[in-house]
């Protein structure tokens, strides 16, 4: 493969201010690799980034950790750990791994005590700058978590493969512990409230109750094509009437709550059966409190469970579920935009600039 010299990044210079400045790419390692970026998802996250609201962050960075692209250099060692060599498509997970902390060892990378993240944690001045996929090109450091994916995957289906369908399988099937035939309520319509409606219709959920506000109307046909048996917008319906309606009573056991909004989080208590799992994924903000009553926890006996990210097992059952085709996941993906239009794609994904963007992603 051809690679060239430099490259060209989308660069977070500092909170609301993004430039695209060209790079020269590394030489590569025994244990590192190069990938040429086809496609980067732009996430809320990533709109954080730019607007400030995320604490403790180094500028100027490169953000994009929601990573599909293909290999454009390796190392021996790395090409060997990953099974992977140049020209191979794959999708690399954001969690750079120490692997010597006791959750490495695990195998629960997300935790990992030295933890580094694509196009999160790395600032452009730490050597060689290429942390994150707003780029044409990355670096992959020792540690990476690289998956090959099929050629035949439409591109917009294959970038959701990580940060947002494995995402959704693990906070679902593991920490929701979903059983066949239980009852899900899945709070957001967002990719992520998508990718956790995928993951109920997978564990045989029934029903499956979507919730969303009046302005994620354009989002309930998808909510309904992806698997939810039924959607309510909170801002026209009781949606503990509706819940208690579809499942005879007796409420949801598992509810997914993907907004972080704290009425969401404070209702969920309302939503969940006895002995149910309320699985928390949506951040409300480090400062910010949600006052729940507890009581209502403890009278059902309910349990809440706080989930950050995937892991290499969702992973992995995520590129099963996206190599096989059973669901048209291309379509989620209603903006795309170019490198120079990185600071665009951010702020539609923020809504600040149009409002019925479902996923955005970057072709670099």
């Amino acid at each position: 493969m051809d690679v060239g010299e430099k490259c060209r990044a989308a660069v977070l210079v500092e909170p609301g201010r993004m430039s695209v400045m060209e790079f020269d790419l590394p030489e590569v390692g025994p244990d590192e690799g190069l990938l040429q970026v086809e496609m980067v998802g732009v996430c809320g996250t990533d709109y954080g980034f730019y607007k400030g609201k995320i604490q403790d962050r180094r500028y100027p960075m490169i953000p994009g950790h929601e990573i599909l692209g293909r290999i454009a250099r390796i190392g021996p060692a790395a090409a060997a750990a990953y099974g992977v060599k140049a020209g191979d498509r794959v999708v690399v997970q954001s969690s750079i791994r120490c692997g010597r902390c006791p959750y490495c060892v695990s195998g629960e990378y997300q935790l990992c005590e030295n933890r580094r993240s694509y196009g999160t944690t790395m600032p452009t001045s730490v050597p060689p700058a290429l942390w994150g996929a707003f780029s044409t090109y990355m670096y992959l450091a020792p540690g990476s978590l690289i998956h090959r994916v099929s050629e035949a995957v439409p591109a917009e289906a294959a970038v959701l493969t990580c940060a947002v369908l494995a995402n959704g399988l693990r906070w679902v099937l593991k920490m929701g512990q979903l059983r066949a035939g239980e009852a899900v309520v899945v709070q957001g319509v967002g990719p992520q409230g998508l990718a956790g409606i995928i993951a109920a219709r997978e564990g045989g959920a029934s029903p499956i109750v979507a919730t969303g506000l009046t302005a994620d109307h354009e989002r309930f046909g998808l909510a309904r094509l992806f698997g939810a048996d039924h959607v309510i917008d909170v801002e026209r319906e009781d949606v503990v009437a509706r819940v208690a309606a579809v499942t005879a009573g007796r409420m949801a056991n598992v509810v997914l709550d993907v907004t972080g909004a704290p009425q969401a989080i404070a209702g969920a208590l309302d939503l969940v059966a006895k002995q149910g799992r309320i699985v928390q994924a949506g951040l409300s903000g480090a400062t910010h409190q949600t006052p729940l009553v507890m009581d209502k926890l403890i009278f059902k006996e309910a349990r809440i469970q706080g989930v950050l990210t995937h892991n290499m097992e969702a992973v992995q059952q995520a590129v099963r579920l996206v190599d096989s085709g059973r669901y048209p996941l291309e379509q989620m993906v209603t903006h795309r935009f170019p490198l120079e239009e990185a600071e665009r794609a951010i702020r539609t994904v923020g809504r600040e600039i149009q409002t019925a963007a479902v996923k955005v992603v970057l072709v670099p």
